[in-house]
């Protein structure tokens, strides 16, 4: 056999059990979801409306909020480049309806976050959107699409948890983290529960 051709299965034997190990991933994380509960959960539809009336209530914007804010805005704009990576390779159009309108719901939570920012937190969003965040692959196929995005949205879940503890309680700081929050949680479960359907 040739070096092209020794090479060339090399790569299709690695592409197979990079598909083989995140579908293992995704059917680890549905067991994990029906090891929550008897009953799958209703993905909860994130409130963007809260959002709005909650930045709309807080005239004066501490810098505890701006921050908070700074934050969600990059964590959302960075789950959203994989929700569309992963709508563009739905594999229905059911499918796709429902992952857009999971991006529409995102797109939205950023342009109040975005309204909301001081021009100084504005800076800092434009700084940190120069650094070398890692970004989706084109044209995966749906299960490493999913894969990707249940991943960035469980990190960026974590992260804001950790920003919600580490405000005063009642804060708006704290309200604002708990809303982001809950809406990358929202997201988190609905593709969670799209990767359950298939894998059953």
């Amino acid at each position: 056999m040739s070096a092209d051709a020794n090479r060339a299965q090399a790569a299709s034997s690695t592409q197979a059990d990079e598909a083989d190990s995140r579908r293992q991933r995704l059917e680890n994380m549905a067991l994990l979801m029906e090891a929550e509960g008897a009953d799958a959960p209703e993905a909860s539809e994130p409130d963007v409306e809260a959002l709005r009336l909650l930045v709309q209530e807080v005239e004066e914007q501490s810098a505890a909020f701006q921050s908070v804010a700074v934050a969600a805005v990059q964590i959302l704009e960075q789950a959203l480049c994989y929700e569309r990576e992963a709508a563009g390779a739905a594999l229905s159009l059911g499918q796709q309806e429902k992952m857009d309108a999971m991006v529409q719901t995102g797109e939205e939570a950023v342009q109040v976050l975005r309204d909301s920012l001081s021009r100084q937190g504005d800076k800092v969003i434009h700084l940190c959107g120069k650094g070398s965040a890692a970004s989706p692959t084109d044209g995966q196929p749906w299960w490493f699409a999913l894969t990707d995005a249940l991943e960035v949205l469980e990190e960026g879940t974590g992260r804001m948890s950790c920003l919600t503890t580490a405000q005063p309680d009642g804060s708006p700081a704290r309200r604002l983290s708990q809303l982001i929050t809950e809406l990358l949680r929202g997201h988190h479960d609905a593709l969670l529960l799209e990767a359950d359907e298939w894998i059953s």
